[in-house]
């Protein structure tokens, strides 16, 4: 692995981006509603001192995936940004969403947390595959 074919800008663009998806996608523009509902919980009970935990995690897996998702797409000889997003669209359904199942399964979580979940791994991922890809020399 060769990391000096890594773009920096690539990284921190595609981070900025799942972050602004995670912000619109959990929010009342998308799915907040039916996700709360889903959870049992209510914005009150999300919006605690854990939350800037939560925030900071969600940040910090950001970045492992971006950085993991360029080295997927700088092992390649040549990536264009459809096939930046067709890594990043088969790192989410193949990877992160088919991870979900299992808790969703033994968990008892609702079909329903999977499928936003899911949804946001998959379009995020694909995004940053995307950006990462336009990036990559």
């Amino acid at each position: 692995m060769d990391f000096s074919q890594l773009s920096i800008l690539g990284i921190v663009l595609a981070v900025i981006a799942n972050m602004v998806i995670g912000a619109l996608w959990y929010s009342p523009v998308l799915f907040a509603k039916i996700w709360m509902k889903s959870l049992g919980k209510s914005m009150e009970e999300l919006q605690t001192s854990n939350a800037n935990i939560g925030y900071g995690l969600t940040t910090l897996a950001g970045i492992v995936s971006a950085i993991v998702l360029s080295l997927f797409i700088s092992m390649l000889d040549s990536v264009t940004i459809g096939g930046g997003a067709l890594i990043g669209f088969l790192a989410g359904v193949g990877i992160a969403s088919a991870r979900e199942l299992s808790p969703t399964f033994f968990e008892g979580r609702k079909y329903t947390l999977f499928l936003i979940s899911a949804g946001y791994h998959t379009v995020s991922l694909t995004i940053m595959g995307i950006i990462i890809a336009f990036f990559t020399k």
